[in-house]
């Protein structure tokens, strides 16, 4: 049930304190409410349409402007130390990034640019070395889907032929075979699109500031100026996922972390992987665009300005991975807020004391690498059907 009035009937029973909260008789109640249109609302939203589930999104603002259009589209896998529920969800949700995009340039023609390009870590230190040593070992055996192992050491002399552009001074590199890329907006407009042609009600700029309960039971959420009322409602607000009600930051403690980057334009592509450094990379896209991010700053809030201290350092790293960057130029800076969570684990699951409300935030540097798994985890949980993926680490309410 959709409210299209500022005067509108009353919900039964319903209640957020001592207030009472409405909606107006229009009908058909939609099955689901999809708080949020980022990489995961959208991807949400996407999967329970096509699976004939009546389908509404809110957004605060407009669709894929956020932390999802913020970021690089880099779709990396986890630390091969790792044997848990999370890298088993990476690992899903990179097998099934090629038909995504597939199926989403059949429904919609858009190219989202995939392409699994690898990723080249950039080692200048002993201990950056020795760390990376022991990840190839961990991932000894695995195998890419063309039989190549996933990660291999180089020696400088082969850095240097794989990727003539990348720094010398270097002790060598770790590549992996498997890391790939999207051109996140465009894959961010394709997910918009096949929403709209499957008959997903996409509502921008209707912020909701509450959450409609009856009991403990969520029956829709509130809006500026509506009730909306829904079978279930999943909650994919990314950084503000906290803030629509004062009681769920007991259940998914998520806060935002600013994350600055800058996009350069050079002539052609100048190198064909990303490359990296910890946690700052090089990516190119293929038009000869490279972004250079980014920065993390907790503590910045829900500030989303760019800083010339930040855009200077990541113009200084750029220079320090690719020197031949130094005569780039510079086509733009920006900003987004990033979900973080205490633990740095997404949450994904039924939230406690709140009956018919499914959480899928929090994923921190991971939204658009986890986009289709946690769609396809969100669709399991509403029909009812077991998960491949034991999900119980990333539940909400968790210590």
């Amino acid at each position: 049930m959709v409210g299209k009035s500022r005067r509108a009937a009353r919900l039964p029973n319903s209640t957020r304190g001592s207030e009472d909260l409405c909606c107006a008789p229009v009908s058909p109640t939609p099955d689901v409410i999809v708080i949020g249109g980022g990489v995961i609302g959208l991807s949400v939203a996407w999967r329970l349409a096509e699976q004939r589930l009546r389908v509404t999104l809110l957004d605060r603002a407009y669709c894929g402007r956020e932390a999802s259009w913020a970021g690089a589209g880099i779709l990396a896998p986890c630390n091969p130390h790792r044997d848990d529920s999370v890298y088993h969800l990476h690992e899903r949700s990179l097998a099934l990034y090629p038909d995504f995009c597939a199926r989403l340039g059949e429904q919609t023609g858009t190219d989202c640019e995939y392409e699994r390009c690898g990723e080249l870590e950039l080692l200048f230190t002993q201990d950056a070395w020795n760390i990376a040593c022991a990840d190839a070992r961990a991932a000894e055996g695995r195998r890419t889907s063309d039989g190549l192992p996933r990660f291999e050491m180089h020696a400088p002399q082969r850095v240097a032929q794989l990727e003539p552009a990348a720094a010398t001074g270097i002790l060598g590199a770790i590549e992996c075979r498997q890391t790939a890329q999207v051109r996140n907006p465009r894959l961010l407009r394709g997910l918009h699109q096949a929403c709209l042609r499957r008959g997903v009600d996409v509502r921008e700029q209707t912020p909701v500031r509450a959450l409609a309960m009856n009991r403990d039971r969520v029956v829709g959420v509130v809006t500026e100026t509506d009730t909306f009322a829904a079978r279930w409602v999943v909650l994919c607000a990314g950084a503000w996922s906290s803030q629509i009600d004062a009681r769920l930051d007991r259940q998914i403690a998520v806060h935002p972390v600013r994350g600055q980057i800058v996009l350069l334009v050079c002539e052609r592509r100048p190198f064909q992987r990303i490359i990296t450094r910890g946690r700052s990379y090089l990516v190119p896209r293929r038009d000869g665009h490279v972004l250079v991010g980014s920065t993390e700053e907790p503590g910045a809030g829900f500030d989303k300005r760019s800083t010339a201290r930040a855009v200077a350092s990541l113009l200084e790293r750029a220079r320090q991975l690719a020197p031949d960057l130094g005569q780039a130029a510079v086509a733009a800076v920006w900003s987004g807020l990033r979900p973080g969570t205490p633990d740095d684990r997404p949450y994904i699951g039924a939230v406690p004391g709140f009956e018919g409300l499914i959480a899928a935030t929090g994923h921190y540097r991971s939204g658009v690498t986890l986009a289709p798994a946690t769609a396809e985890a969100v669709s399991a949980l509403l029909r009812g059907e077991q998960y491949p993926i034991d999900l119980s680490c990333l539940a909400p309410g968790r210590a």
